[in-house]
């Protein structure tokens, strides 16, 4: 029979010395009244903030303007990667652009030598959106209009960048769809990158 009697963690005043024989122990420091929990090499605080290295998020804190069809980076979203590894990434873009007949066009940059498929979905009203699916970086359509001008919108991509021996950047692109008027890629907007490998 299981015993699942309510255990407490022994108390310490010192942290022992981690070894093999006490990995999985768990007990709680006097000092600050916190559990650890020993993995056999080190002692790690339970109460600590997990942070994993495979996954990075970039906020965009300023907007960024275009108004040419010419793409342009938008400065701040940006992430590094690393050389021969694999990244899912989702891109939260919100936007506006001046006029209803104006559309924007969405894209990514990538390290030389990556290869990279994405899907851009860009909202033309509440219930239709332009699709671009692309299999490089620089290309894709722009949506050709918007049901309301200067309205915050969400458009999203997703997508899959294989490294090749050459560390780079994934950058986040746009332009206007209409040469001398505004599209604008909003503070707030997001980056979530996950290195798989």
């Amino acid at each position: 029979m299981r015993d699942f009697a309510l255990r407490m963690a022994p108390l310490v005043t010192a942290l022992p010395a981690p070894t093999s024989a006490i990995a999985g122990a768990v007990v709680r420091l006097t000092a600050d009244n916190k559990p650890y929990w020993c993995d056999g090499t080190a002692w790690l605080a339970l109460t600590a903030p997990i942070s994993d290295a495979r996954l990075t998020t970039v906020r965009l804190t300023a907007d960024v303007t275009n108004a040419t069809t010419t793409l342009a980076n938008v400065t701040g979203l940006t992430v590094a990667l690393n050389a021969s590894s694999t990244y899912v990434i989702d891109a939260w873009v919100m936007f506006q652009t001046a006029a209803t007949t104006t559309g924007i066009r969405l894209t990514q940059s990538v390290p030389s030598g990556a290869t990279v498929v994405a899907n851009w979905a860009t909202p033309l009203t509440a219930t239709t959106a332009t699709l671009a699916h692309q299999r490089a970086g620089d290309v894709g359509a722009a949506s050709a209009s918007i049901d309301t001008a200067n309205v915050n919108t969400l458009a999203t991509g997703r997508l899959l960048v294989i490294t090749g021996v050459t560390a780079g950047s994934l950058q986040i692109r746009f332009a206007s769809e209409v040469a001398a008027s505004n599209a604008v890629v909003k503070a707030g907007s997001s980056l979530t990158a996950i290195k798989t490998n």
